[in-house]
């Protein structure tokens, strides 16, 4: 674990102080290349959410997934302010949301899932398996009513509206609770190849779940490293100057929150 922190901390607060410094004496790059982190998008929160994103484009450019790859692997220069949408878990929500909010105005996000969750038919077990991996500290009587799963149904939408789906591990596990490398690789790899077989595309992206750097470990990121060309973390920040596509940044937001 505290190889883990070292790494990610080595690259994460040198950049912070250094960026924080450059502003402060006028010579910090304007530019800028950010990625919000959204869950579920309550009915009554939908209007907020899209009068939310109104506001940011007053000063920010929405960027697709693929636009957002470019930009951090150098392929594509990064001017201006630039925001990647992104929604975890796979709410069923997050359909409604991009064919009501995001399809309509040109949005293309990047929809991190939890396989397993997709597999779920079954009201009961859905409210089950969010209060046991997802919010464990609900029980399935407290999860909201609305709270479902995406179906497979609704991801080959996702796709074929132009978003991209990602990996989130197979059942939303905290990592750093795992010691074999058995495990794993059936949370990191084979939720992604689950996704792949389901869906005929090739999945490029991971976010670890929970976020912070206590859910997370070395092996793990070695795992997720070996799969995956790009992993987001839930550290907040710009990734527009010298962040590794193995530790790409993420600001959590909801509806009712400002973004600057």
């Amino acid at each position: 674990m505290a190889l883990t922190h070292s790494l990610l901390t080595a690259v994460y607060t040198p950049l912070r102080l250094g960026n924080n410094l450059l502003r402060r004496l006028g010579v910090k790059s304007t530019d800028r290349l950010r990625v919000l982190i959204y869950h579920d998008i309550a009915p009554q929160e939908q209007e907020r959410f899209a009068a939310q994103l109104r506001w940011m484009a007053r000063s920010w450019t929405f960027v697709s997934p693929l636009r957002f790859a470019a930009m951090v692997c150098g392929e594509e220069p990064i001017k201006g302010a630039n925001l990647l949408l992104s929604f975890d878990d796979g709410f069923a929500s997050n359909r409604r949301v991009a064919e009501q909010v995001l399809n309509p105005i040109g949005i293309q996000a990047l929809f991190f899932v939890v396989s397993a969750f997709m597999d779920i038919g079954d009201g009961d077990d859905c409210r089950a398996f969010i209060a046991r991996h997802i919010h464990p500290g609900l029980t399935p009587e407290t999860v909201p009513a609305h709270w479902r799963n995406m179906t497979w149904a609704d991801l080959a939408y996702l796709l074929q509206s132009g978003h991209t789906v990602g990996a989130h591990t197979r059942t939303h596990a905290r990592l750093a609770e795992m010691h074999q490398a058995t495990e794993l690789e059936a949370e990191i790899i084979e939720s992604a190849d689950t996704l792949e077989h389901n869906l005929g595309v090739k999945v490029d992206h991971f976010a670890y779940t929970f976020g912070n750097l206590a859910s997370f470990s070395s092996a793990a990121l070695a795992v997720a490293r070996r799969r995956f060309q790009f992993v987001y973390t839930g550290m907040r920040g710009d990734n527009a100057h010298g962040v590794p596509c193995w530790a790409l940044r993420r600001d959590a937001v909801a509806p009712a929150n400002a973004f600057e």
